[in-house]
C-alpha cells in the first residue's frame, strides 16, 4: 500500500499545482515544485530540476508542534521525492523530460 496520494489543484493565485499528500498522521502535504523558496523545507528529486516543498498539513496552513517536527518533516519530505521519482517520473519519463538533469557535461580534469 501506498504512503502517499498525489492530486491536482489550484493555488491561492489560481495556478494549478501537482499536490503529494502523507495518508499517515500528521498528514503532510508537499507540493512538486522546479524551484524552491528560501525559509521552506524542501526535498530534492533526483535526477530532475524538482523539488518536494513543505505546504503545511491537511489540517491548514500549521506546522505541529511536538518534539522533532523539524526533523520529521525533513524525513518525509525526502521519502515524498523517491516515491515521486519511482512512482510518477520513472513511469512517464517523457513527461519530465524537460526538468531532467542534463547527464551528457563532462568535467575534464586539469
Amino acid at each position: 500500500m501506498n504512503k502517499f496520494i498525489t492530486y491536482r489543484e489550484k493555488d491561492e493565485a489560481g495556478i494549478l499545482q501537482y499536490y503529494i499528500l502523507q495518508k499517515d498522521f500528521p498528514h503532510i502535504i508537499g507540493i512538486i515544485d522546479n524551484k524552491p523558496s528560501e525559509g521552506n523545507w524542501y526535498s530534492p528529486i533526483a535526477g530532475y530540476y524538482l523539488y518536494v516543498v513543505f505546504n503545511y498539513t491537511l489540517r491548514g496552513k500549521m506546522i505541529p508542534s511536538y518534539k522533532n517536527i523539524g526533523e520529521e518533516i525533513s524525513a518525509v519530505l525526502d521519502s515524498m521525492a523517491t516515491w515521486f521519482c519511482a512512482e510518477r517520473i520513472l513511469p512517464d519519463e517523457k513527461k519530465y523530460k524537460k526538468f531532467k538533469i542534463n547527464q551528457d557535461v563532462s568535467i575534464k580534469p586539469q
